[in-house]
């Protein structure tokens, strides 16, 4: 059972994730500002800032606080703590080169496609395609490739987890349509994901595995559904899709 200190120490560090994600939500805040968003008094919500100031999770300009420089740490940690996750920066500006479509590549963490590299070029980026970004994996394309890579035990503890909420009218919600498809994907080596989740975005994933076994991760490419009609088009895209991917495997296992 969990005694009191216990429990007020997951509070505190609840509290202060919170306030992270307020912060990262608005940018800057003052104090006052924060604590009503929370409904928590100002002097609870000024001692939680003043603690992560120390550490420079947060940093203090005037009035206003704003996300500091140790996340950024933290998150370059994260983005270059295995040799796949640098060399893969690489690949996926040489994907949009390719394609000329936003291109990025995503991790499976803890049951969630992570997005650890994007490139768009000087075209505008989707929100939520930005890094560190964290989409479901049963509606997008390198989501699918990613568990079409995955045990079929490892897929239904992540569905246990966080379940097929609907994104749009295209969403897979049931598990039978969805291990359908990624036997599918298994035959065919790529995903599509047809706006299912979000509205007129059309994308294909591939999954990059290692030489000693298990997936590192995905690429995938992005468009207007409109821009890629399917069929031949569709073809076309997953084998260049295909051949970075195959170019980055062979990359990394001779790194």
């Amino acid at each position: 059972m969990t005694d009191k200190s216990e429990s007020n120490t997951l509070q505190t560090t609840a509290t202060s994730i919170e306030i992270l994600s307020i912060l990262e939500k608005v940018d800057r805040a003052r104090v006052s500002e924060i604590a009503e968003r929370m409904d928590r008094p100002k002097s609870t919500v000024h001692g939680h800032l003043t603690t992560l100031a120390e550490k420079e999770f947060v940093i203090q300009r005037g009035d206003f606080y704003l996300l500091g420089p140790e996340l950024l740490r933290l998150g370059n940690h994260v983005r270059t703590r295995e040799d796949g996750y640098v060399l893969a920066r690489e690949f996926t500006d040489r994907l949009f080169e390719e394609v000329e479509l936003r291109s990025i590549f995503a991790v499976e963490m803890g049951g969630k496609a992570v997005f650890i590299h994007t490139t768009s070029g000087n075209k505008m980026g989707w929100t939520h395609e930005q890094l560190g970004n964290r989409l479901h994996l049963h509606n997008t394309g390198v989501g699918k490739a990613i568990l079409a890579e995955l045990p079929d035990l490892q897929i239904e503890r992540i569905l246990d987890k966080w379940g097929q909420p609907k994104e749009t009218e295209n969403t897979i919600t049931d598990r039978e349509s969805l291990f359908a498809e990624i036997e599918e994907i298994r035959n065919q080596g790529y995903a599509v994901n047809n706006a299912e989740n979000f509205r007129e975005l059309y994308g294909i994933g591939v999954a990059a595995t290692k030489q000693t076994g298990g997936v590192i991760g995905g690429f995938s490419v992005t468009g207007p559904e409109h821009s890629i009609t399917g069929g031949e088009q569709e073809a076309e895209l997953a084998n260049v899709v295909t051949k970075i991917v195959s170019e980055f495997e062979l990359e990394l296992a001779l790194a």
